[in-house]
């Protein structure tokens, strides 16, 4: 799937009720692929074409691995179970006895974290979000998402690019998502820069079912 579309759904399922988890969410969306995008700004800054950084060093041991640890189900599940295990504990813990509230050595760092961990679920939720559905959706390209512990591969029927796998039409279905998950935000979020951000997403979204409509039909 592609990385707009995570970031979107992201921002949806774990950016409740705070605006600022909405962000976690977006930026967890995008995790899994930023050693992707690395890469690529890297070889294009000393002169590879993309021809060959895709068709060629894409299918490196290297780069597999690098792939492997952003779409990881052991370090963004890991982090979930951290994350969940530092939530503040249910509203009856504020009535505790005063004494409790007295420990000085341990209540900074206890709130400290319990402030920091919805952001980290956010984050880590969305991202292993976007890994288990990278797992769904790939095939020759799939990721080792259990590397180091082993190399094994999920190479699914379906692929989202592929038109010999499906992927024409799970791209429609995508778009669709997309400009869903778009009206969805729009709704939510009333500030004029987000809205004018998912305006403009809301036309790329467009585009993809309009060219197929339209654009195939004088071929």
């Amino acid at each position: 799937m592609n990385t707009q579309t995570h970031m979107l759904m992201g921002a949806a399922l774990f950016g409740r009720p705070l605006p600022r988890l909405a962000w976690a969410a977006v930026a967890g969306g995008v995790a899994p692929d930023i050693p992707m995008y690395v890469i690529v700004a890297g070889l294009r800054m000393i002169g590879y074409p993309m021809r060959e950084i895709f068709e060629r060093l894409y299918w490196e041991d290297w780069w597999q691995v690098a792939n492997a640890v952003g779409h990881s189900f052991l370090l963004w599940g890991g982090l979930v179970a951290v994350s969940l295990a530092l939530l503040p504990r249910p509203w009856s813990d504020r009535f505790a006895p005063a004494a409790h509230h007295d420990r000085r050595d341990t209540a900074p760092a206890t709130g400290c974290l319990a402030r920091s961990a919805p952001l980290l679920f956010a984050i880590s939720a969305s991202a292993l979000l976007h890994a288990a559905i990278d797992f769904l959706v790939h095939r020759d390209d799939a990721h080792m998402q259990f590397w180091p512990l082993t190399e094994w591969r999920f190479r699914s029927p379906l692929s989202y690019w592929d038109p010999a796998h499906g992927g024409t039409w799970f791209g429609l279905f995508e778009a669709a998502l997309g400009i869903v998950l778009i009206l969805v935000l729009f709704r939510r979020y009333r500030s004029r820069r987000v809205r004018a951000v998912l305006a403009l997403a809301l036309v790329l979204y467009a585009a993809v079912p309009a060219y197929f409509i339209f654009g195939m039909a004088h071929h």
